[in-house]
C-alpha cells in the first residue's frame, strides 16, 4: 500500500481583485478621516491644553500638529481595523498597523503645505499604504504576513530617516 503524505507549502492566496480595491478605497477613505482628526485634534484638543500657558507655549505649540497627527494615526488605525474587521477582510491588523507605522509623521511631514495639499497627500499615501499591505496579507499564514510586512516597515522607516538627514 503507498503512503499519501501531504505536507504543507505556503502560496499565496488569489483574492478577487474586487476584495483588494475595495480595501484600496477603504485606505484611501481613511486618508481624509485621518487629515480631519488631526485639523480637529489640533484646533479643539491639543492646542486648547497645551497651549494655554505662556510658559510652556513656546515649546508646546509647536509640536502640536505632529502630536494630533500622531493621535489621529492611532484613532485611524482602530478605526479602520473595525471597519476592516467588519468587511471581513484577512489580516486587517497587519494592515492597519503596518500603514499607521509607515505614516506616523504624517502630519509633520505636511507641515507648511496648503490644506488642499495636505489632504492629497494624506489620501495618497494611505491609499497606497493599504494597497501594500492588502498585497502582502495575500499569505495566508498571520506569521508570514507579520514579518514581510515588518521588514518592509523597517526598510521604509529607515530610508525616512536617512532622507530627512542629509
Amino acid at each position: 500500500m503507498a503512503k499519501v503524505v501531504q505536507t504543507e507549502v505556503e502560496y499565496p492566496v488569489a483574492r478577487p481583485w474586487q476584495i483588494w480595491l475595495m480595501t484600496v478605497l477603504i485606505g484611501l477613505a481613511f486618508g481624509l478621516v485621518s487629515w480631519i482628526l488631526t485639523v480637529l485634534l489640533t484646533n479643539y484638543v491639543i492646542e486648547p491644553l497645551a497651549c494655554r500657558q505662556i510658559a510652556n507655549a513656546a515649546t508646546n505649540c509647536v509640536n502640536a500638529t505632529g502630536l494630533a497627527g500622531n493621535v489621529a494615526a492611532i484613532m485611524s488605525a482602530l478605526l479602520g481595523l473595525l471597519v476592516l474587521v467588519r468587511l471581513r477582510i484577512a489580516q486587517p491588523i497587519v494592515i492597519t498597523v503596518g500603514t499607521a507605522a509607515i505614516l506616523w509623521s504624517l502630519a509633520t511631514w505636511t507641515t507648511g503645505l496648503a490644506w488642499f495639499e495636505v489632504i492629497a497627500w494624506s489620501i495618497l499615501l494611505y491609499g497606497l499604504c493599504y494597497a501594500l499591505f492588502a498585497w502582502i496579507t495575500r499569505y495566508p499564514r498571520l506569521v508570514v504576513s507579520a514579518i514581510i510586512a515588518t521588514l518592509i516597515v523597517l526598510i521604509i522607516r529607515i530610508g525616512l530617516v536617512l532622507s530627512t538627514s542629509a
